[in-house]
């Protein structure tokens, strides 16, 4: 049994060090990087024409740093991510009326 692991693992060796070659060359990280750094985006959901019409052009699109109550016929009340501008406008909004 030890004798057909260390086999497999002999067999299986240089692909993973093809692999691991593959994943450290430069232009590999950089797409691993570019995309690390999409995942980290948050979209913001604020609704922006409805939740603060007189403000529009302000939301960082893909920015979305705190959540914010939205309420939904079809979902009832949910909290959608915003991003800070978003964020202070309805607050605003909310503050004046």
């Amino acid at each position: 049994m030890g004798q057909a692991i260390t086999d497999a693992v002999g067999r299986l060796r240089p692909a993973a060090d093809a692999l691991t070659d593959a994943l450290n060359r430069p232009e590999v990280q950089a797409v691993m990087e570019r995309a690390e750094r999409v995942l980290r985006l948050r979209p913001c959901l604020c609704f922006c024409q409805r939740a603060h019409p007189d403000d529009r052009g302000i939301c960082e699109t893909f920015n979305a740093v705190v959540t914010g109550p939205h309420s939904s016929d079809l979902l009832g009340d949910v909290d959608v991510p915003m991003c800070a501008p978003c964020a202070a406008a309805r607050a605003a909004r909310e503050f004046t009326r």
